[in-house]
């Protein structure tokens, strides 16, 4: 490469979908931008995924608002990326089992409607009559979210990565970064050396690591992570276009694909060797809320890394002092999909200097630091 192509205004680690957004919203403001990517484009976190969009984060308003806000962008993505997302609504069901529970969530919903999500509590019966697999005696009432939709992660990369090229951004995959030096902005790579005015970390469950490469902390980590999936179940009844269904006590989460449910689990460590605890958790606790999967088997779909922080949202900002230079969008906790758009358009702003129209204090790396000092 000659020394004219290894230099840049934005440099961006990471070709998920949250690096591609950044690298296709400042390309389209005109920023000179290189993107390097250690894999495939959109082959790591981005592809280990529900493929899931959703726009209700329990307690969480700051995490509402930024996916009903992408919402907004991918339903333009097909005229404006000539790319289809296969969006099919879905809609979530957020299950509740105690009068207490529901007290607690109903109080948060306005805080989450002012953000602009479509959010409203129903009852038991109703959850049931969205999704008939439950079993009505382990409900007390549920939060329904109809903008919940299936997608494909794949499309919006594509669609990215397309859309950044032609408005000139340099994209490469296959190459790693190997070291980082913040003050002279110059990023170390197997492809050679690049030299940037910013650089933007959005390198996933490797941010972390990405960022100590400069000296700077950033408390994003890989979490192990694993779907499951059932056997094809034998019924007239529809599956497929089951809502997405989470249940915050259990951590149990389920949605349709064919004829199979999608199974995962949070809660329980799957680090450590804990792994078959973790599974014969999700077995015993798929029967419970699900009365007719009793003895229904269930096989991994796919296992990976999450990127997570202390606060369980991401890290969204801007370096200071010797990092000035430093920008990062990492530590999505599995719900990049949800925020990519307006990632993107935040880094852009903060890199021109613009005020953001987002809140980013739940996202400020000094709320995760202080809360990791906590732990």
């Amino acid at each position: 490469m000659s020394e004219q192509k290894n230099t840049a205004e934005m440099l961006v680690i990471g070709g998920g979908v949250i690096g591609t957004s950044i690298a296709y919203h400042a390309a389209k403001a005109g920023i000179d931008v290189v993107l390097v990517e250690k894999n495939q484009f959109g082959a790591a976190t981005t592809s280990q995924t529900a493929r899931a969009f959703r726009t209700y984060f329990p307690r969480k308003p700051h995490d509402s608002e930024m996916a009903t806000r992408s919402l907004a962008e991918y339903k333009q993505f097909s005229e404006t990326m000539g790319v289809d997302l296969g969006l099919e609504n879905l809609g979530l069901l957020t299950i509740l089992t105690s009068p207490q529970q529901v007290a607690e969530l109903e109080a948060d919903l306005a805080d989450h409607r002012e953000a602009g999500a479509a959010v409203e509590m129903v009852t038991a019966a109703q959850a049931v009559e969205l999704n008939p697999w439950l079993d009505p005696d382990t409900i007390e009432a549920a939060v329904w979210n109809p903008a919940t939709y299936r997608i494909k992660p794949e499309a919006i990369v594509q669609g990215y990565v397309e859309g950044a090229r032609r408005h000139g951004a340099r994209l490469f995959s296959n190459v790693a970064v190997t070291g980082l030096d913040s003050d002279s902005g110059v990023v170390s790579t197997t492809a050679g050396d690049f030299t940037a005015q910013s650089i933007v970390i959005a390198a996933g469950p490797l941010s972390g690591d990405v960022a100590k490469l400069a000296g700077l902390d950033l408390p994003v980590w890989g979490q192990f992570a694993e779907l499951l999936h059932s056997d094809a179940i034998r019924t007239d009844r529809d599956v497929h276009n089951l809502p997405f269904t989470f249940h915050p006590v259990s951590g149990l989460k389920t949605m349709g694909m064919g004829k199979a449910f999608l199974v995962g689990l949070e809660r329980i460590s799957k680090q450590d060797g804990l792994r078959d605890i973790w599974y014969q958790a999700a077995v015993d606790e798929l029967p419970k809320w699900y009365p007719e999967l009793e003895g229904v088997k269930l096989y991994s779909a796919w296992t990976g890394s999450l990127d997570v922080t202390p606060t369980k949202s991401a890290i969204i900002g801007k370096g200071t002092g010797k990092h000035e230079r430093v920008l990062f969008a990492a530590g999505f906790t599995g719900h990049g999909l949800a925020q990519a758009p307006l990632a993107g358009q935040i880094i852009r702003d903060l890199y021109l200097g613009h005020h953001p129209n987002v809140d980013l204090t739940p996202y400020s790396l000094g709320l995760n630091l202080a809360r990791l000092e906590a732990f």
